[in-house]
Order: structure tokens, then C-alpha cells, then sequence
């Protein structure tokens, strides 16, 4: 379990930076609202872990079915 929150910790704040850059740069051009910072949020959750995994560089536990329980 503590393998698990150490790759995934880093992952998560990675995130959360990016969504951050994104928003503030949306904010700069001026487009403000709810639905265009949860399209960056949507860009975010799914393409940066797909981006990881087609570079080859996910975390073990992103693997799909492999679970530690």
C-alpha cells in the first residue's frame, strides 16, 4: 500500500500542477467560466495518464489488473 501512494503522490500533484498552468492560462487569454475549466480538469485526467502510458512511462500501479489487495 505504501508502494503504491509513493507512485502515486507525485503523479497526483503533476496533475494538479498542470491543471493549475491550465487554468491560469485560459484566465490570461480571458476565457473565464465553469465549463472551460472542467474541460482543462477533463484534458488533464485522461490525457496525461494516456500520454504516460503510450511513452512508456506509467507508474506500476496504473497497470490495468494488476492490483495489489
Amino acid at each position: 500500500m505504501a508502494s503504491t501512494w509513493r507512485q502515486l503522490l507525485p503523479q497526483f500533484l503533476i496533475m494538479l500542477l498542470l491543471y493549475f498552468v491550465g487554468v491560469f492560462a485560459l484566465e490570461a487569454i480571458g476565457v473565464n467560466g465553469f465549463l472551460p475549466r472542467i474541460g482543462v480538469a477533463l484534458i488533464v485526467a485522461f490525457g496525461y495518464p494516456s500520454l504516460l502510458r503510450r511513452m512508456g512511462r506509467a507508474p506500476p500501479a496504473w497497470d490495468r489488473g494488476t492490483r495489489e489487495e
